[in-house]
């Protein structure tokens, strides 16, 4: 097996990392080739390992100053193979002299993540840290059962809620045009704005969109009132046997309209058509108070059922001394940043 290292891929390294991707059961989109530049200006290296010209496993890692991050990856489907290529990576590194590399796994809690986690940690010193950055979860939906059996799953308001879309006259819809995606990001900021929260901007929307209709990875659902108006959406991503609940926003104007809830039943139901293995929310925040806005998200997205999931603890690993303590030095400077820009914006 050999690992390759680039900073620039070839076009027909594409097409092999894309097809390679496409036939993983689980490939986030942070790990689609070009995907990460649309939304950070860090330096992306490439990796994958392979044999007989055949891609055994992939991974895109961001670089800042020394510092190295792996976002749900490899996409590899085989935990021998992805230890090789988590030993490949860390040794890389170490030879470039970097101070910190952090690896969060795709991978859910389990016996392959357990396996790696063991292998590695005979091997490598290792810090595990128990806060929503390092221990992530999410919240999964099988579709494997009946849509009856989802909707009899969710609670009861969520039920009732859905049904009061439908009776307002709510209809969900497919984006279709530029004015489309643009009507979604004028929502998505007057959200942001009403709440105070740092979001992405209309390039990133767009960028965002287009990326995923080019390749095939998903869509842009709508919800338009009576007068054919845009009142929310979401971006809803394919990754692998899963579909993932990625971006949504509502108009706060018409809190009363719960068009979110009809959405995300939409979209299940496109998923379920699709023959998707599960429903993915994405992101469940067992730290939040009561008090943060992230713990109303979290039971907006309880309310649709399913269970949770534990994602493998992110690995962080010191290629120096104290090379965790610097990098997280740096990431409190970052938070401070955008504190401040929410605050002026």
């Amino acid at each position: 097996m050999n690992a390759i290292f680039k900073e620039r891929l070839s076009e027909q390294e594409v097409g092999q990392i894309t097809s390679f991707c496409r036939s993983s059961k689980y490939c986030a989109i942070e790990q689609s080739v070009g995907f990460p530049a649309l939304l950070n200006k860090q330096k992306i290296m490439y990796f994958y390992l392979e044999h007989e010209n055949s891609i055994l496993s992939f991974c895109q890692i961001n670089e800042k100053l020394r510092f190295a991050t792996i976002w749900f990856g490899p996409v590899c489907d085989d935990r021998d193979v992805m230890l090789r290529s988590l030993c490949e990576i860390i040794e890389h590194y170490k030879k470039r002299r970097f101070w910190y590399l952090g690896i969060q796994l795709y991978l859910k809690s389990g016996y392959d993540s357990e396996y790696i986690e063991y292998a590695l940690n005979k091997l490598y010193r290792i810090r595990y840290i128990f806060n929503n950055e390092n221990t992530k979860a999410t919240l999964e939906i099988d579709l494997g059962i009946s849509i009856s059996d989802i909707y009899r799953n969710m609670r009861k308001g969520h039920k009732s809620d859905i049904k009061k879309a439908l009776r307002s006259g709510i209809r969900i819809e497919e984006a279709q045009t530029a004015d489309d995606v643009q009507a979604f990001a004028d929502i998505y900021h007057k959200m942001q704005k009403a709440r105070k929260i740092h979001g992405h901007t209309t390039m990133e929307i767009t960028g965002i969109y287009n990326y995923v209709c080019n390749n095939d990875l998903g869509t842009l659902l709508l919800a338009k009132d009576k007068n054919d108006s845009v009142v929310g959406g979401a971006i809803i991503v394919k990754q692998g046997i899963s579909a993932r609940y990625l971006i949504s926003a509502s108009d706060p104007e018409k809190r009363d309209l719960p068009m979110t809830h009809l959405i995300i039943y939409r979209a299940i139901e496109i998923a379920k058509e699709e023959r998707m293995r599960y429903f993915d929310f994405w992101g469940y925040n067992h730290f939040a108070d009561k008090d943060d806005q992230i713990y109303n998200v979290n039971l907006f997205k309880k309310g649709f059922g399913g269970y949770y999931t534990f994602f493998a603890k992110k690995m962080n690993i010191n290629l120096i001394p104290f090379g965790y303590n610097i990098h997280s030095f740096f990431s409190v400077i970052k938070r401070m940043k955008n504190k401040l820009w929410v605050g002026n914006a």
